[in-house]
């Protein structure tokens, strides 16, 4: 009987999983696409940005008008996993892909893996709430399907199914993996990844050469997490409080979002420049593949842009942003410890994110599918420091503390 059991759960596992992963690779393979051709609409057409204003009061209204607790986004997708009532909406789905294309269209400065999470864990649940007897899906493996439609979505928004993996298990509480996930979340990322390249969808990958690890090289990472931790935590906390503090000045959200597109615009007239609209990838190149001279101070106005886009209520997500405020953080740090710009910027491309999702094991393993297995060492000591020094704080407003970090 128990034998019978498990084999019939891994074929649950690895068959549910699969599923839903080919939906949010199905998913996020749009996204992209539609994203690479708005940001480059936006581009082209510079005045676009003048209606920032515009298209983040329909954002809001679109919500206003059908969200529900689709507002709520990522933090409703981690109560849930957590205590499992079904209040996840099937169209949280469109909703987060209208949105989130609205704000890029008109230049705001968000991300994007809130969208393919959202859209991988609304996918789940209309998997989920099919009537079909033989699927046994109740309220424990509901759970499942949106831990997996979170990895699905991660792993193949950035072609890190391993790391896509990891952080669907990691993501949901600090202190705790959730190992009951472990096919599904694997299934569902790897097939997520498998499906997304097979649409098309390209993922940008660096090289950036790592020097041998020694005494010297790890004390001066484990200096660079101090700081890591300080812009992690700061950006987390940013963006929370100006979102409270909007949301009880500004109530009606398309006041909200409106006034949001007037300070972006603001911001992009005051600096000159639209490299730290979007996604703000533009920078990557610069100090991952052909370092050139990169302002000191660019990752604090990355860190302002995307703190003001989100803090008033634009959709998209803040992973992308924290990997190019990471970086632009390495590339500025490099000269002061005395390590070569591409690799500083690498690890702190992964470091920034670790501290500020409170997920240090995803993270580690994304660095290495990203830059390559000798950043495996370095990354254990940035990523770990980096993840202790940030406190509870995050960027996920649902996370739920299981055990307290060390010295917290």
């Amino acid at each position: 009987m128990a034998w019978n059991w498990r084999v019939e759960r891994t074929v649950w596992d690895l068959g549910l999983g699969s599923a839903v992963g080919a939906l949010a690779g199905c998913s996020s393979a749009l996204f992209l696409y539609l994203l690479e051709r708005v940001i480059a609409t936006r581009e082209h057409h510079t005045w676009l940005l003048f209606a920032l204003p515009v298209l983040g009061a329909a954002s809001a209204w679109l919500y206003h008008r059908w969200g529900g607790e689709s507002e709520r986004g990522g933090a409703l997708i981690l109560d849930e996993v957590v205590d499992f009532r079904g209040r996840v909406p099937v169209r949280m789905a469109p909703l987060v892909l209208a949105g989130t294309l609205l704000t890029h269209l008109g230049g705001g400065s968000a991300g994007r893996e809130g969208t393919a999470i959202q859209m991988g864990a609304g996918l789940a649940t209309g998997l989920g709430r099919l009537r079909w007897r033989w699927l046994g899906l109740n309220a424990s493996r509901q759970r499942l399907l949106l831990m997996a439609g979170v990895s699905g979505g991660f792993g193949a928004l950035f072609g890190t199914p391993a790391a896509g993996a990891v952080f669907g298990m990691e993501v949901i509480t600090i202190g705790l993996l959730r190992y009951e996930g472990l096919l599904v979340c694997a299934a569902a990322s790897f097939a997520g990844d498998g499906v997304c390249r097979l649409l098309g969808a390209h993922h940008a990958h660096w090289r950036p050469a790592a020097p041998p690890l020694d005494g010297l090289l790890g004390l001066k990472l484990l200096a660079f997490a101090v700081p890591a931790a300080l812009v992690a935590g700061a950006f987390a906390e940013t963006t929370h409080r100006l979102a409270a503090w909007t949301r009880a000045r500004l109530p009606h959200p398309c006041l909200r979002a409106f006034a949001g597109g007037c300070a972006v615009i603001l911001l992009a007239l005051a600096f000159r420049t639209p490299d730290y609209l979007n996604l703000g990838t533009v920078w990557l190149p610069r100090v991952l593949d052909a370092p050139g001279p990169v302002p000191g101070w660019a990752f604090l106005l990355k860190f302002l842009f995307t703190a003001v886009t989100l803090g008033f209520g634009f959709k998209g997500g803040e992973v992308t942003p924290l990997f190019v405020i990471g970086a632009l953080l390495g590339a500025a740090l490099a000269p002061v410890l005395g390590m070569p710009v591409p690799f500083a910027a690498a690890v702190g491309y992964v470091t920034v994110f670790a501290a500020a999702s409170n997920t240090p094991l995803a993270s580690l393993i994304m660095g290495v599918e990203l830059f390559g297995a000798a950043f495996a060492g370095p990354l254990v000591l940035t990523c770990f420091l980096a993840y202790v020094l940030v406190g509870h704080r995050g960027i996920y407003g649902g996370h739920r503390v299981h055990t307290p970090k060390m010295g917290v």
